[in-house]
């Protein structure tokens, strides 16, 4: 079974994204991490888009994808993070543990202008996250994804918005997804 990451900073529009494709995986179950962390235990909350443990909750999202995989003979997406801020409002790099005990396959980078972001965020949330913020958190997320394939072999690859469904299939196929539509 095989796990893809979806990754980008919050306000990116991972889930808007997955909504626009998610007609041509029907071969993969698509999942949210935070939407799985929160079926495992109450949200702790360190101010606007800032997590208390970070280690903690990929603690209770490895339970949460482990107990998936039993239940399902698909291949995943998982819409979620390389980096987050922690509640001291500092980027950290998710724990590379979590890429090793989920055996996460590749990773698609869901990257955006730094403008468009902040601009989604306000009208969203009516709270936003600094441009200069925004920006390094995707300077991270790129130099993690980096770091993760030389490290680990974990394939990564850039998509932005105009990545249609079947380019993100074909990118999917790339990075040793499955071959069938």
């Amino acid at each position: 079974m095989k796990v893809f990451l979806l990754s980008g900073m919050h306000g990116v529009g991972k889930g808007f994204f997955l909504d626009k494709v998610k007609g041509k995986l029907q071969n993969y179950d698509i999942y949210s991490a935070s939407q799985l962390i929160e079926q495992y235990q109450p949200s702790t909350d360190a101010g606007y888009k800032k997590v208390t443990s970070v280690s903690n909750n990929q603690d209770v999202l490895i339970k949460a994808l482990n107990e998936k995989k039993s239940q399902s003979v698909n291949d995943f997406v998982v819409d979620g993070h390389l980096c987050i801020f922690n509640s001291r409002g500092e980027v950290e790099r998710i724990p590379e543990y979590f890429f090793c005990e989920t055996g996460i396959t590749g990773i698609l980078l869901l990257q955006d202008n730094p403008q468009r972001i902040f601009e989604r965020l306000q009208k969203r949330d009516s709270s936003s996250i600094s441009i200069n913020d925004i920006t390094r958190v995707q300077d991270e997320e790129r130099k993690y994804a980096c770091d993760l394939q030389g490290k680990y072999r974990i394939r990564n690859v850039i998509i932005s918005h105009e990545c249609t469904d079947d380019q993100f299939v074909e990118t999917l196929k790339e990075i040793g997804g499955d071959t069938d539509e």
